[in-house]
């Protein structure tokens, strides 16, 4: 019985990854040069920060090295206990500001003090009481002067020209958030002007990357097409001012990122002054991110994702389909909650059927095959679509990557089962609590920052 509806599953899973693999591999052609608009959108960026000392510096690197001019970057100290704000202070030489007023609309923990850097007058820093990274950025929308806001986390580093492609994106009326692209910091070196992927990384570290490049390259693209994103990472997203106030903010969940972008979704379906409004993926809009290097931090987190996703399910229970729209919807239920954690649980106990029923074996072995196959293959797709992005791999390099390719199918995918699977249980044992990734921030693992700015 478990085999027949794994089997059942997976028919429909095999479906849905094939729809992610062929559309942005026959709609991608080639990479659209970034454009200059002559007119600058205002944009604001809200980093949230909590012990951050570590990596702090390669995020305000990056805001320094911004090829924009109409910005304004907001870190935002959630009560760090470590030496982020002196950090912050050392670096940006900051002093007490009260140009910045709140708007008084969404609620948050205790502002202490607001300051703006002397040498950086378009950067400020909120410190406030800890909250959590909801909070934060909710404390954080109450303070930006501009129409356009990008959250960003604070450990990750903007393309310097990040904030043109979401200006273009944004110049659709009709856009009323986007999602950029999140590359794995450790897998580039160079400069910020010109990052160079890189494959000789532990191996930990390259099954991430092929990760989320298969995510956004494929999942994301794909899922823009057809109106269904159901997550603007937390690490990097655009917003219309206007609508995070009108959703009345972030909700203090584990998952804020998926929860905010089910409630634009609920906007959208629900107030008639965003009827014709969408959601979209801006592939050019580029950050670089920080990734855990070793086994236990790469589980918390996933973890906590899984907690997030499950979260989410039952807040937007009674929103499915006639609050939510079809597409998301559609994609949130049968994607992700059937065919990535509801089949999990039997496809997890396959081995132990065996061991009682042995003739099963040549569909168990079937199944596996196909999936491997399936994997392999969406692998290679990532690279060419990846390419035509402009992500290229040395000569050196790229032979690593293909190696790797099957057997990442083998083995650390298979590591998806044990996240998705765990966590969903731990979130009926305590749904609230989630344990915050360490930063690493060493010079070697980051991306480089060699040619500093003028």
């Amino acid at each position: 019985m478990i085999l027949k509806i794994t089997l059942v599953l997976f028919v429909f899973f095999i479906f849905f990854q094939f729809v992610y693999i062929l559309y942005p591999l026959y709609a991608v052609k080639e990479k659209e040069k970034i454009k200059k608009l002559g007119n600058e959108k205002g944009v604001s960026i809200i980093i949230p920060a909590y012990n951050e000392e570590k990596v702090i510096l390669n995020c305000l690197e990056g805001i320094r090295q911004l090829d924009y001019h109409n910005y304004e970057a907001l870190f935002v100290n959630d009560g760090s206990t470590d030496q982020t704000l002196d950090v912050l202070h050392t670096h940006l030489d900051l002093q007490v500001t009260s140009t910045k007023l709140p708007t008084g609309k969404i609620p948050h923990e205790e502002v202490k003090e607001i300051y703006q850097s002397n040498l950086y007058p378009n950067i400020y820093v909120i410190d406030k009481k800890n909250g959590g990274k909801a909070d934060a950025l909710n404390a954080g929308t109450e303070y930006v002067a501009k129409e356009i806001v990008v959250t960003l986390d604070a450990d990750s580093i903007m393309d310097s020209m990040s904030l043109h492609a979401i200006n273009v994106s944004f110049e659709n009326k009709e856009i009323v958030a986007a999602g950029g692209l999140v590359q794995i910091q450790q897998g580039y070196t160079g400069d910020l002007q010109k990052p160079n992927p890189i494959f000789s990384i532990k191996g930990l570290i390259r099954h991430q990357v092929l990760q989320y490049m298969t995510a956004f390259y494929l999942h994301k693209l794909t899922q823009a097409k057809l109106n269904s994103i159901t997550v603007i990472a937390g690490a990097f997203g655009a917003f219309r001012k206007k609508a995070l106030f009108d959703v009345d903010g972030y909700r203090r969940t584990v998952g804020e990122d998926m929860d905010i972008t089910l409630k634009v979704h609920r906007l959208i379906k629900t107030n008639k002054n965003y009827k014709n409004n969408r959601l979209t993926f801006i592939p050019q809009a580029i950050c670089y991110t920080e990734c855990p290097e070793n086994f236990r931090e790469l589980y918390n987190q996933r973890i906590r994702w899984q907690k997030a996703f499950v979260d989410c399910i039952f807040h937007f229970r009674k929103s499915f389909f006639r609050k939510l729209g079809f597409s998301p919807s559609f994609f949130l239920l049968f994607d992700s909650l059937f065919f990535g954690t509801i089949n999990a649980y039997p496809t997890i106990l396959i081995p132990v059927t065996l061991l009682f029923n042995q003739d099963n074996y040549i569909v168990a072995a079937g199944l596996f095959s196909v999936a491997t196959f399936l994997a392999i293959y969406q692998g290679i797709v990532t690279l060419v679509v990846s390419r035509r992005f402009g992500i290229i791999y040395s000569k050196k390099q790229l032979p690593r990557v293909l190696f790797f390719i099957p057997l990442e199918a083998i083995s650390y995918r298979l590591l998806g089962l044990l996240f998705v699977t765990t966590g969903t249980l731990l979130y009926f044992k305590n749904k609230n609590s989630w344990y915050v990734s360490k930063r690493v921030g060493t010079k070697e693992q980051a991306l480089l920052l060699e040619k500093k700015a003028v």
